[in-house]
């Protein structure tokens, strides 16, 4: 089962919150890291992929979730996708959904 997670940010909303790229992407990288997630692109577009573990699905989902609880990755991110097996989820336009289950678990 291929899965990834595709990351970018608004330029501007970064330096009207007073966060660097840089200070972004080593949180991320530092994250999946810890899961064993591979980093596989490192551009505008920030990328992590399964390695074919079991724990994988688990380990992006409790990253993108941890994330949601967050200011500055809510309030800077402009794209944030997950992909499986082809099919593309815009997490970004869920959040707001999330946020009311997960206040309500």
């Amino acid at each position: 089962m291929a899965m990834q997670v595709e990351f970018s940010f608004d330029d501007q909303k970064m330096v009207k919150k007073g966060v660097r790229k840089e200070d972004i992407y080593y949180t991320l990288k530092k994250n999946f890291a810890e899961r064993g997630l591979e980093c596989t692109a490192d551009g505008k577009i920030l990328t992590f992929a399964s390695t074919g573990k079991n724990e994988d699905y688990g380990n992006i989902w409790a990253i993108i979730f941890a994330l949601i609880e967050c200011d500055w990755f809510t309030d800077t991110a402009s794209s944030c996708v997950f992909v499986e097996n082809g099919k593309e989820e815009d997490i970004l336009s869920q959040i707001p959904r999330a946020k009311h289950i997960m206040a309500t678990a």
